[in-house]
């Protein structure tokens, strides 16, 4: 059964502003009737892309494509103005579904559906457009495509060992809502009680409590959380060395998802890239530095190669000195993941809620510590933040995030208190 569609119960605004970021580093792939209207377009005749590979097959059979990128990693399609080619010559209507949908996105629950916002973008970071409640006319067309359509379906489980039913389901998915938007608490606070909720929660026989049973425990579990969290904080162990090269393996994934990951698709790009993950598994040497935020977050044909390295000596170093105001964005981020429950619905199918929770909490300590690589030698700004959370938002689609060798060694750092040190330690 189809869902009707609702917006979240807080403001999200957006209107594109011609950047570029969702057009690199991001798989476009095609339906049959795509691929053949696009190939019908007669590119081979445009003198600019005339020669150049259009799509990749993805699969034998059925044949199945995505679009092709280019060697600096943007869609073969994009102008150097910034714009769209099948748009700016055909119209919106031309384009691949996927690409006139973003970055609106459809979050399927019990009775209805959320239309809310990725953050893989900065102006949906800087609220910088219209409200959704002002664009209906664009989005709902879109989010009730016949493709794209919330439909009713199972909800996730709540524990590896237990299911149970929506109304069991979103009454905890309200709790951490609770705990990830509570003002009382820093961020790395709120995750922490996250953290904490889910692996009480994981050691409980959820199938032998009734209704009542069942949200009474919610309830202790709520209440008890920050007065448990609270010696974590006043000693910030660091996490054993098995620990911190799991979290580096992690790094390595969301470094790359950053808009400004230097790397070309090319034999020298899979080399350096090579170099860069033996260097971080390691955790000693150079990388290769992210582009600055003026290029990274702003077309311009681009961006510019970058020789310069960057020690992961900054690895090191605490952010002492930052103004909360930078930090906004990324509470941000994750109170519209808790609120819109993308986080416990989107991605990452079969995984229950609880190990979705050691997910998004593991993406904080990974976020600073990319945030420390990309600002080297002096404090992060506004556009570095932004930078992160397009890379943390990316991170929730990214197959190797959501593959059970990664849902194995979160289990793991979660069963030995060390995810929850790594993410006390990076908050520092």
């Amino acid at each position: 059964m189809d869902l009707p569609l609702r917006l979240l119960p807080v403001e999200e605004r957006w209107s594109c502003h011609g950047c570029g970021i969702c057009c690199r580093h991001v798989i476009i792939p095609l339906s049959a009737e795509e691929h053949a209207r696009i190939r019908g377009q007669e590119w081979d005749k445009d003198p600019t892309l005339a020669g150049k590979r259009l799509f990749v097959r993805t699969q034998l059979w059925p044949p199945r494509y995505r679009l092709a990128h280019r060697e600096d990693g943007y869609c073969v399609f994009l102008s150097p103005t910034g714009r769209c080619r099948i748009h700016e010559r055909f119209g919106a209507e031309a384009k691949p579904l996927v690409c006139r949908m973003f970055p609106y996105q459809t979050v399927a629950l019990d009775k209805f559906a959320y239309l809310t916002l990725r953050h893989n973008c900065p102006s949906v970071i800087r609220h910088a457009g219209q409200p959704l409640s002002q664009q209906e006319d664009e989005w709902r067309p879109l989010a009730e495509h016949p493709r794209l359509r919330p439909r009713t379906t199972v909800p996730p489980p709540i524990t590896i060992g237990y299911r149970g039913t929506w109304n069991q389901f979103l009454r905890a998915t309200a709790v951490v809502e609770r705990l990830l938007c509570n003002p009382s608490y820093p961020m790395v606070r709120r995750l922490v009680h996250a953290l904490l909720f889910a692996q009480t929660l994981d050691a409980c026989r959820l199938s032998r409590l009734d209704q009542q049973q069942y949200i009474e425990l919610l309830r202790m579990l709520e209440e008890s959380v920050p007065q448990e969290a609270e010696p974590l904080f006043r000693d910030r162990v660091p996490p054993d060395a098995a620990s911190q090269f799991i979290f580096r393996r992690i790094l390595l994934e969301y470094l790359r998802l950053h808009p400004g990951f230097p790397l070309k698709e090319s034999w020298q790009g899979r080399l350096q890239w090579a170099k860069m993950a033996l260097a971080i598994a390691r955790g000693k040497g150079t990388i290769p530095a992210l582009a600055p935020p003026e290029v990274a977050l702003k077309f311009r044909g681009g961006p510019a190669s970058c020789s310069e390295s960057v020690s992961l000596a900054e690895l090191d170093r605490t952010l002492a000195g930052l103004h909360r105001d930078i930090l906004k964005p990324l509470d941000e981020y994750y109170e519209a993941m808790a609120i819109s429950r993308r986080f416990a619905v989107n991605g990452r199918r079969g995984w229950p809620l609880t190990d979705r929770m050691r997910a998004l909490a593991a993406s904080f300590p990974a976020g600073l510590a990319v945030l420390r690589l990309a600002a080297p030698g002096r404090l992060p700004n506004a556009e570095d933040m932004a930078a992160v959370v397009i890379a943390l938002d990316r991170g929730e689609g990214l197959a190797s995030l959501a593959s059970r060798t990664y849902r194995r060694r979160l289990r793991a750092l979660g069963r030995s208190g060390q995810l929850i040190r790594l993410v006390i330690w990076w908050a520092r």
